[in-house]
């Protein structure tokens, strides 16, 4: 039996149960900020298991997966991943042990024919009540149901001891034996030995308490099932193999890797790149792209790892970016858009891959950098740390470190290096485990039902005020000065979601005014934050809301334009291009897009015209509610983040777009007006940002940039001005210094054998007189020369001395003699000996300080 077909008979067993088969959530835990990645099929549900009513209390999923606490052991074990599907069926307060223990009995001996020997159970070791049910019920030995303690066999494990606090049980695992010639050989042999022989399939989790503070354990009124079932182990097991990796779901993968390289390679390393593209391909489909910090940086250093082992195993050009379309080929039937998104991923993961080959290519520059100091100032504990960060960051091995480190003779810690590796990990295990409590749901204890929203075609309504909540406490009254936030029964104002900014107005009850500052959603209950401006507001208030209507309009253009920006973008650049992130504000708009370089000016000039060109249609803007799959088969594109239930709204405009969306939009383009695209740039690896405006802000954007361009223009032809005036003055004084030569020489004086000339030039720069002295020196041949000139309005004075090369000899210095007379003009000064210069701020004192330097030369 296939994965395919084995995914497919347990929906289809459990949608015979009357569970409701739910869509796999996406990698990125969407309003769960307690795991990095998803991890577990029951994530999805935590609502549910708090007694949140979605309108079902049974429900099956097939929920894709990915865990990296275990990174290190992929591939050389039969059964870690990194990424996994997990089969799961749930209860929320409906039936319990009895009903999930028979049914995983009956599907795994009855529909997937598993001989009944070949099965064993655990249990807790306290749990009497599911040791009785697989003793009396389901007619299993007693020597094939093993108890086991509070780290294997209670959910999560250890948490009577250690937490964290929240809903907990123990659980029941069902284990496949592959027979007494697997493993250790020893008779006594069991599901608690690690030996291989036994392979855990199904995990039973029977969520029965609620940890308190204390430590103790209540009982839970409603008591829940949560189920898993690792796809890739129950598929080796059905197809006789002990190796995942030996299954259809990874073989091609396999095969493709062992046709590349070019000697017999170890099968250890192929199996983490086959599991690890898997990964890698589902981040991406799922939005998570390639960077420097949280999931982003997960799966930057999975393809990193991956393209290490492809090195290793003599494959040095990038390679890990063909394996895309296999992995989109195997996953077909479950994910039929990979199809239509390899070559965007592939695309993705080649630019990664490539950056870091080349990285790898420079690492002798980047040794070079970190560690030559360290080769005569030693420090080992400091260079492993360096070793680490270089492996960590730049995903450099610690091997090829240690050659460069040994051949330069660099000393190192290991165990320094070791300690950094074991930290990381910590940290790594802390990001895909759960932090705090098990759930953590405020508004759950609220009680109220979803709000109404009417803001699609409405702009005011009458509504009830159902809570009032101040600082996360509800409150019966808010009273003038107060900030809260209202909930009420009924709304028009929509709430931040999708990338919309939250609508802004007033509840108004009489003289009364509650200012909406912002508005939130949670559990499709809509938050009304704010300010009491005027009056008094309590529970039970018949009140008038109304949303800020300009406002709204305008938020309404930006919206709309995103759809027209995506549809232009996809035709000027190509249909790989999708929605990565967006903002959409009263006064702009931002929109995140796949694609691998930057867009040129004439690309961005050519999505503006045809966005505009679209808007110039006219087009209708039309909403229209339907089922999920309807929506896809239509074409209708969504985006990554969003998480749809089983009917979804499609905002379509003509021939132009089609799009999931919740937002609010126009009801015809023509009142977008104009885009003006304001910037172009990278956000991440593969993803590009545009920000723009609309409308009258737009408008007034082109406005701007006329206006900063004429003023541009002026200030180019002034500056041309000022270079015309500067040449015409430069002239000028070339002309003047030219006819001042013969009039100094004429002024040289001997003093002690020395020719010298000292003169105060009337309107020169320190530029001037540096010139002049060089011409006047050549012309003198022999002799000392200084020249100074004054700005008496600005209180400075100019002075240098040169000195002809003749005199150096002799001990004349430029630089000692204008350190003698330069404090005479209240200043300092140096230069070379044959040339020194100094400012001062008593230009008055020139005369005095060339006085000063005839004594000094007379010496």
């Amino acid at each position: 039996m296939q994965a395919d077909f084995l995914r497919e008979k347990f929906l289809e067993f459990f949608k015979s149960q009357k569970h409701k088969i739910v869509e796999s959530d996406s990698l990125v835990p969407k309003d769960d900020l307690t795991v990095l990645f998803t991890p577990a099929g029951m994530n999805q549900f935590k609502k549910e298991f708090l007694g949140f009513d979605s309108g079902f209390k049974r429900a099956a999923t097939s929920q894709r997966c990915l865990r990296t606490d275990d990174l290190d052991k992929v591939g050389k074990t039969s059964s870690h991943h990194t990424f996994f599907e997990m089969l799961g069926n749930f209860s929320f307060g409906d039936y319990f042990k009895d009903e999930a223990i028979v049914w995983a009995w009956e599907f795994l001996t009855k529909e997937l024919k598993i001989k009944e020997d070949k099965l064993w159970v655990s249990v807790y070791k306290d749990d009497t009540e599911a040791y009785k049910i697989w003793k009396d019920k389901i007619g299993i030995p007693v020597k094939k149901i093993i108890k086991l303690g509070d780290k294997d066999n209670f959910w999560p494990a250890e948490a009577k001891t250690k937490g964290p606090n929240g809903p907990c049980g123990p659980c029941s695992e069902i284990f496949y034996d592959f027979g007494a010639d697997v493993g250790c050989g020893e008779k006594i042999c069991d599901p608690s030995c690690s030996c291989g022989r036994f392979v855990e399939i199904w995990n039973l989790v029977f969520t029965q308490f609620n940890r308190k503070e204390d430590g103790s354990l209540e009982p839970l009124p409603n008591k829940n099932i949560d189920t898993g079932m690792g796809l890739e182990r129950l598929a080796a097991v059905m197809q006789g193999k002990q190796n995942n990796f030996e299954t259809e779901l990874f073989q091609p993968i396999v095969k493709e890797v062992c046709n590349a390289v070019p000697r017999s390679p170890n099968l250890k390393i192929v199996y983490a790149i086959a599991d690890h593209i898997r990964a890698v391909v589902f981040s991406i489909y799922d939005g998570i792209m390639p960077s420097n910090e949280g999931r982003g940086y997960i799966v930057r250093k999975i393809i990193r790892k991956a393209s290490l082992h492809l090195k290793s195993l003599g494959i040095k050009d990038h390679f890990f970016d063909r394996l895309v379309p296999i992995v989109a080929e195997i996953m077909r039937k479950p994910y039929p858009e990979l199809i239509n998104q390899r070559e965007e991923i592939a695309q993705i993961v080649l630019a990664e891959e490539k950056n870091f080959i080349h990285g790898l290519g420079s690492s002798e520059e980047l040794f070079k950098s970190k560690f030559t100091e360290f080769i005569d100032k030693p420090n080992a504990e400091t260079v492993g740390n360096i070793a680490f960060l270089l492996h960590d960051t730049y995903g450099i091995p610690f091997e090829l470190t240690c050659q460069w480190l040994e051949k330069h003779k660099v000393s190192f810690s290991k165990k320094a290096f070791e300690q950094a590796m074991e930290e990381q990990r910590a940290r790594s295990k802390l990001g895909s485990a759960m932090k705090g409590d098990v759930f953590s749901v405020k508004e759950l204890n609220l009680k109220v039902k979803e709000t109404e929203f009417l803001g699609y075609k409405e702009f005011k309504c009458e509504a009830k005020i159902l809570k009032i909540i101040k600082n996360n406490k509800l409150v019966e009254m808010a009273s003038v000065g107060e900030t809260v936030e209202i909930i009420l029964d009924k709304t028009v104002f929509y709430p931040e979601s999708g990338g919309q900014v939250g609508d802004t107005g007033k509840i108004i009850k009489g003289e009364s005014i509650f200012r909406v500052e912002n508005t939130d959603i949670h559990d499709k209950v809509h938050f009304h934050w704010g300010k009491v401006t005027v009056g008094t507001f309590k529970i039970a208030d018949e009140v008038k809301v109304e949303i800020d209507f300009e406002r709204r309009m305008s938020i309404a253009k930006n919206h709309t334009a995103t759809h027209i920006l995506q549809a232009a973008l996809r035709k000027v650049l190509g249909t790989h291009v999708q929605q990565q992130g967006s903002l959409v504000a009263e006064d702009k708009f931002r929109f995140d897009f796949t694609h691998f370089k930057g867009l040129s000016k004439e690309e961005i000039a050519r999505v503006e015209e045809v966005a505009n060109s679209y808007i110039s249609k006219s087009q209708a803007v039309n909403c229209k509610e339907m089922a999920l799959k309807e929506a896809k088969k239509a074409g209708a594109l969504a985006f990554f983040e969003e998480k749809y239930g089983e009917n979804v709204r499609v905002v379509s405009i003509g021939d132009i777009s089609r799009e999931l969306c919740g937002g609010t939009h126009l009801d015809n383009i023509s009142k977008i007006g104009l885009i003006k695209i304001t910037s172009e740039g990278s956000v991440a690896s593969g993803i590009r940002r545009i920000e723009g405006v609309t409308s009258g802000f737009a408008e007034q954007f082109i406005k701007d940039e006329e206006q900063r361009a004429i003023a541009e223009s002026r200030k180019r032809d002034k500056i041309k001005e000022l270079k015309e005036q500067e040449k015409k003055r430069n002239l000028e004084v070339n002309h003047s210094l030219k006819d001042a030569i013969p009039r100094l020489i004429s002024k040289s004086i001997k003093i002690n054998g020395v020719n010298v000339v000292s003169s105060l030039e009337i309107g020169l720069d320190m530029n001037a007189l540096r010139l002049l002295a060089d011409k006047v020196k050549v012309e003198l041949k022999q002799g000392v020369i200084a020249l100074g000139s004054q700005d008496n309005a600005q209180k400075k004075a100019y002075l240098v001395i040169a000195v002809t090369q003749d005199l150096l000899s002799k001990g004349l210095n430029a630089g000692a003699l204008i350190r003698q007379v330069a404090p005479l003009i209240g200043g300092s000064g140096g230069g070379r000996p044959d040339f020194a210069q100094a400012g001062g701020s008593k230009p008055e004192n020139l005369a005095q300080a060339f006085e000063e330097l005839r004594k000094v030369i007379n010496l």
